[in-house]
């Protein structure tokens, strides 16, 4: 990290590639790990912003242990899962690490093992970053922890195209809710059309309240029931002036203001009030358990082995590249489809 940079990242200012040597003359409770898969996403510019200088990028990763110290958590061959960072080789010991420089302190969970027996040519290992891991933990476990679906409800989904988004929409209409999407390109809007989206608005920063809030009015006359929040922003503005009683709002993430610094808004609390809403924050590395891994290949997986739902994966080839499909998310829009991974 050798700059920080506010709104849509400017990646060849931000990040800088260099090699270092590293010492693999473990401790008892270390490993050498080798990277696989490495994500990008639209929240890493939160961590960036919140990343001290000359410190690797952190992100979510699939990684090979290469060796292991007697008393380490995982053995040599195994393959794990944790927030390795962009980087192509790490010695750690995959505990709990606290994030304290951050906006709020939170703690990354431990690495995890990937069990071989869970992928396949149905959910391959790719997936562990995806609907098999955090994204498919934020969807499923919104779905089921939190808001309580009915069939004939209206769920509106912001940022609906990406990993999360498209889940949530599908998981929604399984359910036998109506669900209406918000993305920016009309490529995008397609792809929601073909996952099954009842209703799609497209949607560009910039665009005023008065035009969202009509364009919402036409694909939901009976107002909201649900709303999956992934974009914040004038479209959450306008969703709110829409909500019915008894509604529920998971706020997932903000883009419009980590990213599009939309940091001015109509008071919302009124809309809240009147429908008595019930607003709950998403944040997924509370369900990162044992049983909830579990529940989460047996309900969500056996619902794509099944083909009930669809993902996507867009992979770029080599470590090299994780600039570009990082630049990607914001500047080719209408090129990726779900996750963005980097195979190294």
């Amino acid at each position: 990290m050798r700059e920080h940079v506010e709104g849509v990242p400017d990646v060849g200012r931000v990040y800088e590639m260099v090699e270092e040597d590293l010492d693999t003359d473990l401790a008892p409770n270390e490993m050498l790990l080798r990277t696989r898969y490495v994500s990008v996403d639209p929240y890493l510019q939160g961590i960036a912003l919140d990343t001290p200088l000359g410190a690797h990028m952190g992100a979510d990763s699939i990684m090979e242990v290469l060796d292991a110290g007697p008393l380490a958590a995982h053995r040599p061959g195994d393959l794990v899962q944790g927030f390795g960072g962009w980087r192509t080789h790490l010695v750690s010991d995959g505990r709990p690490a606290p994030w304290q420089t951050g906006t709020f302190p939170m703690v990354f969970p431990a690495y995890r093992r990937l069990d071989p027996d869970w992928y396949d040519d149905a959910l391959p290992l790719p997936t562990a970053l995806s609907v098999m891991g955090g994204p498919g933990m934020t969807a499923w476990g919104t779905l089921t922890k939190f808001m309580s679906i009915r069939p004939g409800d209206t769920v509106v989904v912001s940022g609906a195209s990406g990993t999360v988004g498209t889940l949530v929409g599908q998981l929604a209409k399984l359910a036998g809710a109506r669900v209406v999407g918000t993305t920016s390109t009309a490529e995008k809007a397609d792809y929601l059309d073909d996952l099954g989206f009842d209703a799609v608005v497209v949607y560009r920063h910039g665009d005023s309240w008065e035009a969202v809030r009509e364009a919402l009015g036409w694909v939901a006359p009976d107002g909201v029931d649900k709303y999956f929040d992934n974009l914040g922003g004038t479209v959450t503005d306008a969703v709110f002036s829409m909500l019915n009683v008894g509604s529920q709002v998971a706020v997932c993430w903000q883009w419009a203001t980590q990213v599009g610094q939309e940091v001015t808004g109509p008071r919302l609390l009124p809309y809240i009030m009147f429908p008595r809403t019930c607003v709950r924050g998403i944040f997924s590395l509370e369900w990162f358990t044992e049983e909830n891994w579990r529940a989460l290949h047996d309900e969500l997986g056996g619902r794509v082995r099944r083909g009930e739902v669809r993902f996507g994966h867009s992979v770029h080839q080599g470590f090299e590249n994780i600039p570009d499909a990082y630049r990607s998310l914001y500047q080719n829009t209408g090129s990726h489809r779900g996750k963005v991974l980097v195979e190294l």
